[in-house]
């Protein structure tokens, strides 16, 4: 179990002592028969008058004798606490230096705590003189207990706030529930009317069953695209963007500026994703230029900022890591969209050249990837080439369990930054029109939905990287927050990619890996002169 450490360093713990055999019932009887004779009148004539019995202090019960193991064990105990140079803060190991070990400070930077395997960052300076321990261990485990304390007090004034709330509503409600009405009332004036509004729901209606797709791929393209409305509509109705009582938000930690833009990008970035998902499958139709602007904006903005945010969130290495690389691959997809709509008859020159900044997040998620995948290695031989290699991996990203959401995630992962770096670099190659040949003569499924897949992408991790942080912020079961950021964080950006081949079994699965042999393909140098802006 953790030990408890005081804000000045020192560390309470519990003896455990033996206690005495319990008194049978035959004596307690006799013991309590003899008291209750000298508390009776005739027994009180014995003492002289005025006399008052002698109260003796109460002393601890005897300890039962050890066997000689025993003994031998609490001494060593005793001799490696005043030996002890640094105690783990997570679960009170001592360390103690020996011939064989040396010094804790020559410990190798991967070392853990053999009792609960925690890294070396968290054990603190312990004192065997005083029994207090210091260092940035100590700090960080009672700044953790205050941030658990104050997460605990918020939600518990949070709490109280429902519960104030059903005395009335306060005017910052009665205000949320008007801006709300005025926004379905203005919905339903831009419709014709509530009997526009009525018509326009039922051909929705009528048109999400007729564009189902037959088969499997109906199916599967059903139930994923379900799913990401449902997680969707979750994490507006969570955000701090819906105030109560239309929504639900979970405490923010932090109210500077940058986690504002961040807060706000994040679900205008949900809404127009959502938009262009509902649009695709309910419509079978492509939103517009405006639209591909602000969605990508919005996404953009969101995945670069949340840097601050990280100071303030809770979470383990590996929680932080995977953070990180969620965003990355929010920022990379940017790229993708980018590199969709360079292929439409309207657009730009420059929009090739504009796709080039995203090799950054692209070989960043690469490398990120690859962490999960060294961090999971096993043990290898101390300064073999391999323990060299994911040794790094190995204490940023700290302990990992190998269970199958863990393999599952990291695996899928690590395939789709390999497969979205060899895209870019055929893009770079080729260009916007030898890119798209293949896919825009046979493939036309693929054409079409490229418009969306980028974006949809987006919306997937963008939905997992919250619902992690529903998870770690116990707004959410843990373990369902696991399983749904490998559906839709592992298998989701799959399910996206050959969206097409569920529209189309016969298209091709890569169309743009593949070269039609009748089509004139150019060098890259060729490619990039006549991209050029003025040609």
């Amino acid at each position: 179990s953790r030990p408890t450490i005081r804000t000045d360093g020192a560390i309470l713990a519990v003896r455990p002592v033996n206690s005495r055999p319990a008194m049978s019932s035959t004596r307690a009887s006799s013991s309590s028969s003899s008291s209750a004779e000298n508390r009776r009148v005739g027994g009180a004539d014995e003492r002289p008058k005025g006399a008052r019995a002698k109260r003796f202090r109460r002393r601890p019960p005897p300890v039962k004798c050890a066997e000689p193991g025993q003994v031998t064990a609490e001494a060593d105990a005793e001799t490696r606490t005043a030996v002890a140079t640094h105690i783990c803060a997570d679960c009170g190991y001592l360390y103690v230096p020996s011939e064989s070990t040396g010094i804790f400070a020559d410990l190798r930077d991967d070392f853990t705590c053999p009792q609960c395997d925690a890294p070396k960052s968290r054990f603190a300076t312990y004192d065997p003189v005083t029994g207090k321990a210091s260092g940035k261990a100590l700090k960080a485990t009672i700044a953790e207990e205050t941030e658990t304390t104050q997460e605990d007090g918020e939600e518990e004034e949070a709490k109280k706030s429902n519960d104030a709330s059903t005395d009335g509503p306060s005017a910052r409600e009665i205000g949320t529930v008007a801006v709300f009405v005025a926004l379905l009332g203005a919905a339903v004036g831009g419709a014709g009317g509530p009997t526009g509004a009525a018509s326009e729901v039922t051909r929705a209606a009528n048109l999400l069953v007729t564009n189902h797709l037959p088969g499997v791929g109906g199916v599967v393209e059903d139930t994923f695209l379900g799913l990401l409305t449902v997680c969707t509509v979750y994490c507006l109705w969570r955000s701090s963007v819906i105030p109560r009582p239309v929504g639900n938000p979970i405490t923010r930690r932090s109210r500077t500026n940058a986690s504002w833009v961040h807060v706000l990008s994040g679900a205008g970035a949900l809404a127009t994703g959502l938009y262009g998902v509902v649009l695709e499958r309910v419509y079978r139709e492509s939103p517009g230029w405006t639209w591909m602007w602000v969605s990508s904006a919005l996404f953009l903005t969101n995945a670069l900022t949340y840097g601050p945010l990280m100071q303030i969130f809770k979470a383990s290495k590996e929680g932080k890591y995977a953070m990180k690389l969620g965003y990355s691959f929010v920022a990379s997809f940017q790229g993708v969209v980018f590199i969709a709509w360079s292929a439409q008859p309207d657009a730009p020159d420059w929009m090739y050249w504009a796709v080039m900044p995203f090799w950054y997040f692209s070989i960043a998620k690469l490398w990120e990837s690859t962490e999960f995948v060294l961090a999971l290695a096993p043990e290898a031989p101390a300064g073999s080439f391999m323990d060299t290699v994911s040794a790094g991996s190995k204490q940023r990203l700290g302990q990992m369990t190998p269970d199958a959401a863990t393999l599952t995630y990291v695996s899928l992962n690590a395939f789709a930054a390999i497969f979205d770096n060899c895209y870019m670099a055929l893009y770079t190659a080729l260009g916007p029109e030898q890119f798209w040949h293949t896919s825009a003569v046979f493939n036309d499924a693929d054409f079409h939905l490229r418009l969306v897949k980028g974006t949809t992408g987006s919306l997937t991790v963008a939905l997992l990287i919250f619902i992690s942080t529903l998870g770690w912020r116990r707004q959410m079961s843990m373990d369902l927050a696991i399983w749904l950021n490998v559906i839709l964080g592992s298998v989701g950006p799959w399910i996206v990619l050959f969206w097409h081949k569920l529209e189309d079994p016969s298209e091709m699965w890569f169309p743009q890996f593949v070269f039609d042999p009748a089509f004139d393909y150019h060098p890259l140098w060729q490619t990039a002169s006549q991209i050029l802006p003025g040609n």
